[in-house]
């Protein structure tokens, strides 16, 4: 199993498409069919369903996935440090849950840059369960909102509470009276990303209070896309209050008057071949005290800082 066979392998998992993956790699279409049909008979099992123009991972191609994730990433590790000196080194990777990557992870960036210019980050996206992001070794670290607990496949720590508020547009339909559980449950519900940690704990609660009669999430793929349906008046959603915090002081949007009943926490969470990293060191503690800055900014008590 040579890494360009691998590399080939996890560009059409990504791209779920054999042309996209030729384009991505800037090689003939037919070089990538020879390589995953190679990878196939080496493997003696089918790594991908076809169905038409439809290309899906099978069980095997999954599981196999990851170890792909990590044989090529030790590759290139390894290649570095025959070679160190003459090339730079990776930039560490991070994935970041949407309702950070502006309001929580931006002030960490900038810190970063303006006291470790040579600490290159890639910012990826994060859309679903950040322990198995890490475990696939697809990201080193990820920042991300949820409730404290612990995973046997990465090592965390939490960087505070995150405080989180029902929002509605200036003409929401609940008023200014607490609302029950089961009454929000009939609201149009609006949401960045499904995956996330307190959507699925928001949902899960909603569903427990309901009649089975709740309308599906409506997924936007950003809070500011939220934001603007909000205002437009199509819904209700829950955010990190400090990603409403102006809209809210502006009355743009309105705070509805419900009590979430789980406490989630901004947390880091990385793979555990970085403990001895010293890039990572940095980051690790260019967040804490970046988010420490930021929490006595707006009077919120910091988390109590410890690994999981």
């Amino acid at each position: 199993m040579d890494t360009a066979s691998l590399t080939t392998f996890l560009s059409v998992a990504e791209q779920s498409s054999f042309t996209k993956a030729a384009n991505d790699l800037s090689v003939a279409q037919p070089t990538v069919t020879a390589r995953i049909k190679k990878l196939e008979r080496d493997l003696a099992c089918d790594l991908f369903n076809r169905t038409g123009a439809l290309i899906r991972l099978t069980t095997a191609g999954q599981r196999f996935r990851r170890y792909a994730h990590k044989i090529v990433k030790l590759s290139r590790l390894a290649e570095e440090t025959v070679l160190a000196g003459t090339a730079p080194g990776d930039a560490l990777t991070v994935g970041a849950d949407s309702g950070l990557t502006s309001y929580r992870l931006v002030p960490i960036v900038e810190y970063l840059y303006r006291r470790h210019p040579e600490l290159a980050l890639e910012i990826r996206p994060l859309e679903e369960d950040p322990w198995s992001r890490i475990g696939d070794s697809d990201v080193d670290c990820a920042f991300f909102i949820d409730v404290c607990e612990s995973s046997p496949k990465a090592d965390s720590t939490l960087l505070c509470p995150e405080p989180l508020v029902v929002v509605a547009g200036q003409d929401g339909p609940l008023g200014p009276e607490p609302v029950p559980t089961q009454r929000l449950a009939r609201q149009p519900l609006l949401c960045a990303h499904r995956g996330s940690g307190y959507q699925r704990l928001f949902e899960r609660t909603l569903d427990g209070a309901g009649d089975n009669t709740r309308i599906r999430a409506l997924s936007f793929g950003s809070i500011d896309a939220v934001k603007r349906a909000l205002t437009a008046g199509l819904g209700i959603s829950l955010l990190p209050r400090l990603s409403v915090a102006t809209e809210l002081a502006e009355g743009r949007l309105v705070e509805v008057p419900w009590t979430a009943p789980f406490q989630v926490f901004t947390q880091v969470a990385w793979h555990r071949e970085l403990r001895t990293d010293p890039r990572f060191s940095v980051l690790l503690d260019a967040a804490a005290r970046a988010t420490a800055e930021q929490v006595a900014d707006a009077g919120q008590r910091p988390a109590r800082r410890s690994a999981l």
